[in-house]
């Protein structure tokens, strides 16, 4: 059964909401909205437990007479001292835990004495400080039963550091291909190959290029997840000849002669998927008389 969760602009209001199918996806899409301009909204959960964005504003949590209100950290976070509320006589609290080890999640139950009647709360934990303002409603059907919060800052950093991580292992595997390069042929790089085919195949190469001796063809990521494609050289008559080559990595293949011509392969039977490979140096050498300028 599919769980909605709400974008809400404000806790009680129900207008101009956006739906999401998972909590995840109504994170992601704050995070990046905090990403472009810096603002977050609260996310409401068809359970009724809203989630405001860290550091965006102070929390209000609506509770009411003969009900218990609870407020609950991130998984794994744990208090540094019990929380200081303005009002400790006519508002009660206590601590619980839900779940083990990482995954642990620390609630801070709270129930107040009266109606009309607010107060603040600071609770201060391992990871942040976090400040609440109380509200004890006449009206059950304002009561609030759960808040927590989600943390679009955090969300970003993490992106930005799996770009960072990505960066870095494509540069690992340029310096993979450089290294497998014999001495003093990087210079001699000739990238001047035409890539043909579906578009849509998981195996079309990102690019192709010789360094006088051998013939270097990178495929994209998605070859790691998928069948990984045959190579073939193509003679005057267009007939497949088997080629030489070995597999350097997932997406590196290393062919050991030049050729002209080339096709990718997954697949037989008439069901196969082709990409073509064409060195175009010669072509590109060539020109007209009439393109000479004389």
């Amino acid at each position: 059964m599919a769980i909605w969760i709400w974008l809400v602009a404000s806790a009680p209001a129900r207008a101009d909401r956006q739906r999401f199918l998972t909590q995840r996806d109504a994170v992601a899409a704050q995070a990046e909205a905090w990403r472009q301009n810096g603002i977050a909204k609260p996310i409401l959960s068809d359970d009724g437990r809203i989630l405001y964005p860290y550091g965006q504003t102070m929390p209000k949590l609506i509770c009411t007479l003969l009900r218990a209100c609870d407020i609950q950290l991130e998984p794994g976070e744990r208090l540094t001292g019990k929380p200081v509320a303005g009002d400790t006589v006519r508002w009660l609290m206590s601590k619980q835990v839900s779940g083990t080890g990482a995954q642990a999640v620390t609630h801070i139950i709270v129930k107040p004495t009266d109606v009309n009647i607010d107060t603040n709360l600071i609770i201060t934990t391992d990871r942040r400080t976090y400040q609440i303002a109380l509200y004890s409603s006449p009206n059950k059907k304002s009561y609030l039963h759960a808040i927590g919060w989600y943390y679009p800052e955090d969300v970003a950093q993490q992106w930005d550091e799996s770009a960072s991580i990505e960066a870095e292992r494509q540069r690992a595997r340029e310096r993979l291909v450089a290294a497998t390069l014999s001495a003093g042929s990087i210079e001699k790089l000739d990238f001047s190959y035409a890539i043909s085919g579906d578009a849509k195949v998981h195996f079309k190469p990102v690019r192709v290029y010789n360094n006088g001796e051998k013939v270097y063809i990178q495929l994209p990521e998605a070859v790691k997840t998928g069948e990984a494609p045959v190579l073939f050289l193509l003679g005057p008559d267009n007939r497949p000849q088997i080629a030489n080559y070995r597999v350097k990595t997932p997406t590196l293949y290393e062919v050991d002669k030049l050729f002209e011509r080339a096709v990718l392969v997954v697949g037989t039977g008439g069901e196969e998927q082709k990409v073509s490979i064409r060195w175009t140096k010669n072509e590109r050498a060539f020109q007209w008389p009439w393109s000479r300028g004389h």
